[in-house]
């Protein structure tokens, strides 16, 4: 598989929404129009109630775990650029007018493949702050840094996987502006449990 049809699948695998596809098809409702906006976890949470925002997740995740499994059996050569496609997949589906997630359920998906014992302590410690400040958006960057910490430490990476994993964690953190903004302006929406 040449690396144009590589990112392509991993782009369109990337683009499948938890939140929109539940919202839209089992509640009629786009998560987008509420809450923060934002067609990710969180939001899908405070919009939808646990059990969607729990299968918003799954969805997710999962889709980072096929793209990274997939290329990391058949085509390791791109599993970085890959992962980093199906990420800009969530963020920006075509078919959503490019309004989608923050990808932190995606990224965790597809390094939980690469590295499960290090992505879920770096994912542990998100849910942990999240938990216990009610800020999700503080525990998603601590996420990405602990992240790309722990995969350079842990795992055997070459120049290239480390720039692209480098890419993620800005994407990641572009992602969480307005979170930043509002973190610093002292008004940033906390989760609401359902």
């Amino acid at each position: 598989m040449n690396v144009f049809l590589t990112l392509i699948i991993s782009y369109l695998v990337g683009s499948i929404s938890g939140s929109f596809i539940l919202g839209k098809y089992y509640l009629h409702k786009d998560v987008r129009k509420y809450g923060s906006g934002n067609a990710g976890t969180t939001n899908a949470i405070r919009v939808f109630g646990k059990k969607i925002g729990i299968l918003t997740f799954i969805i997710d995740m999962l889709k980072g775990s096929l793209v990274a499994y997939m290329l990391m059996k058949y085509n390791r050569e791109f599993l970085f650029l890959g992962i980093l496609f199906a990420i800009l997949g969530h963020d920006y589906p075509f078919y959503m007018k490019f309004k989608g997630g923050k990808g932190i359920a995606t990224t965790f998906g597809a390094f939980f493949i690469i590295n499960p014992l290090w992505s879920s302590i770096a994912f542990l410690i998100l849910l942990l702050i999240g938990r216990f400040t009610g800020y999700v958006s503080v525990g998603s960057l601590v996420f990405l840094f602990l992240n790309f910490v722990f995969q350079i430490l842990t795992t055997s990476l070459n120049k290239n996987e480390i720039i692209i994993l480098l890419l993620i964690t800005i994407l990641g953190i572009v992602r969480h502006r307005s979170n930043i903004k509002r973190l610093i302006n002292r008004n940033e929406l906390k989760s609401r449990r359902k």
